[in-house]
């Protein structure tokens, strides 16, 4: 699950999703004008434990049926399927998968079970609403920000305050155990989702608050394209993918110790397998994927690729057998059963979900999710380490080079720049080489951590850290001594002659420009000299004399670099671009 983006420097951006509207109310015989235009429409009644919820009976309503009225007209009724999450309750209610009411005015239920207790009508709507805050996270320029295959909870607009009751307090407050099992869902609502991320807002509002669990049901999400979504949250804020390069390695897991047990990256339970849920992983594609006629389909191959990638990479993080068969534990109450370690809902409980056009496929899908995984074991890790700034060295300042190298037996697509544990940057183009900058006259003055996360291919990660300590009392520049750190030469032609020019980059110890710094050197070709003073970038320039074409080659040798402040230190000479040892440079005549 990697994200296509670009470097993000940090800048606090408020993140906003339109308030959902929300109508419930006791089923009644009569048309239902809720007030505002219908996005979706659930029906959920009290049922008894042990209740089939199967239907067998595919071409009558055994659930009842829903129609809507748009400017006037009805259309045709549409049967209720169950929907494909079962909370912490097991068989106690009964909830429909939400049906697209595409901005109705109205509309009417038939045909609820006469069993049925008390049941209710929920219309919603995820898109008409004020904008309203759903948090914020850190990004660089408009002009920086690329699409991402996942969305964080504040992506896609979670309204953070659903999880709460009336007295503040949370409703179901998360827990965490290690991974056992994995289960595939559908969401039984809508096929060919033109606002897959309004339909997530949707389905939280249903599962947080009229079905009472206080979030929504599975650990994970995923839309026809193949995005990814967060469900469950899972105790912390996770990384924005779409504004802070996140890669959903943060969803549905214990990054901090919150349950003080001493062990991190246990999976969050949530709520989609009733009675199995604490150790279950939950993942359910957006549609419904029945036979039905009128409103069931094929799952879409992005978005079968995209379950696959999921379990996979989940899989190999939590030691799972994809082909086999495991004995689940409930860690709460000790229930034991044998299942597929990737099973489907209907494997659980008397139920249509996942539908049986994506049940049919889970043996391809096991299968899949095995090689995906032996493709990750049999590549190794990347390598990464911090070049700039020196470790223990002292900086200052606002812009503080901050670079990486990394490598990796295929590629590595991004490196995360961290400060003191929170995000600084992700780069993922590597132009300049793996690198940002930081302003450190935002930190405190004193010690400080900074550490390089590189992501290969298939999201395994390698880092390295180093100390250093922020000095921004003097108002100066870093304390530490200054080097070259990089030479780029070119030629230029001139009739039969031709000279060479060199540029020369002055930085600190922390990788930062010196300005007014001298540089004094020596054509060695020649033996004449040649000396410059950097400019506010830490660049001067200085060139040879003319010389025949007869000439292959000049090379500059620096010999020394003075500034009123700093001393020199050449042995830490550098290049990043390699075609010089920071020294010395060779400059071919031109072609």
């Amino acid at each position: 699950m990697v994200v296509s983006s670009v470097m993000f420097s940090e800048s606090a951006v408020a993140l906003t999703a339109p308030e959902t509207l929300a109508d419930r109310r006791p089923v009644q015989a009569g048309p239902v004008e809720p007030g505002f235009p219908i996005d979706y429409l659930g029906v959920l009644w009290a049922s008894a434990p042990g209740d089939d919820h199967g239907d067998d009976d595919r071409g009558a309503e055994p659930h009842g049926a829903v129609r809507f009225r748009h400017q006037g007209a009805w259309g045709p009724w549409v049967p209720l399927i169950e929907d494909g999450a079962a909370g912490p309750g097991d068989g106690d209610q009964w909830g429909s998968g939400l049906v697209a009411g595409d901005d109705a005015e109205a509309y009417q239920v038939r045909g609820v079970p006469a069993a049925a207790g008390g049941p209710q009508a929920v219309a919603i709507n995820t898109t008409d609403g004020p904008r309203v805050a759903v948090g914020e996270a850190r990004r660089g320029t408009a002009a920086a920000m690329a699409s991402a295959d996942c969305r964080s909870r504040a992506d896609w607009g979670a309204d953070e305050s659903l999880r709460f009751g009336a007295d503040g307090a949370e409703t179901w407050p998360p827990a965490h155990y290690p991974v056992q099992v994995a289960t595939v869902h559908h969401t039984a609502t809508k096929n060919d989702d033109a606002d897959p991320e309004a339909t997530v807002r949707a389905i939280y509002r249903y599962h947080a608050v009229d079905n009472g669990w206080g979030d929504i049901g599975y650990q994970y999400l995923i839309d026809e394209s193949g995005v990814v979504y967060e469900g469950r949250w899972s105790g912390t804020k996770s990384t924005s993918c779409e504004l802070e390069g996140g890669d959903a390695s943060d969803f549905a897991h214990e990054t901090t110790d919150l349950d003080g047990d001493g062990v991190l990256d246990e999976m969050t339970t949530a709520a989609h397998t009733g009675g199995a849920n604490s150790g279950n992983l939950g993942v359910a594609l957006l549609g419904e994927f029945t036979d039905h006629p009128r409103t069931g389909g094929e799952p879409k191959a992005a978005a079968v690729t995209a379950l696959e990638d999921v379990l996979a990479e989940v899989g190999h993080r939590h030691a799972l057998d994809p082909t086999g068969e495991v004995l689940y534990v409930n860690p709460v109450n000790g229930d034991q059963r044998r299942v597929d370690t990737i099973s489907g809902h209907r494997d659980w409980a008397a139920t249509e979900c996942p539908g049986e056009n994506l049940f049919g496929q889970l043996p391809a899908i096991r299968t899949n999710v095995a090689a995906k995984m032996a493709a990750s074991d049999a590549d190794s890790a990347p390598a990464v380490s911090l070049s700039s700034p020196a470790d223990g060295s002292t900086v200052s300042g606002t812009d503080v080079a901050v670079a990486a190298t990394a490598s990796d037996d295929d590629a590595v697509v991004q490196v995360e720049f961290l400060l003191d544990g929170s995000r600084l940057a992700v780069d993922t183009d590597a132009v300049d080489g793996w690198a940002t900058t930081w302003n450190s006259s935002e930190a405190d003055d004193g010690p400080h951590t900074l550490e390089a996360v590189a992501t290969d291919t298939v999201g395994q990660t390698a880092s390295a850290g180093i100390s250093v300590t922020v000095d921004n009392s003097s108002g100066a520049g870093s304390s530490t001594p200054v080097h070259v750190g990089d030479l780029d030469g070119s030629a230029v032609a001139a009739k039969n002659q031709w000279y060479a020019s060199v540029a020369v980059t002055v930085v600190d110890g922390a990788g930062a420009p010196v300005a007014d710094a001298k540089v004094d050197g020596t054509w060695t070709t020649s033996g004449s000299t040649a000396s410059c003073t950097t400019d506010g970038s830490g660049t001067c320039t200085v060139a040879s004399q003319r010389v025949r074409k007869s000439t292959d080659a000049l090379t500059f040798q620096v010999d020394a670099v003075t500034h009123a402040a700093l001393s020199y230190e050449p042995g830490a000479n550098t290049d990043p671009d390699g075609d010089s040892d920071g020294t010395t440079i060779t400059v071919k005549k031109p072609a």
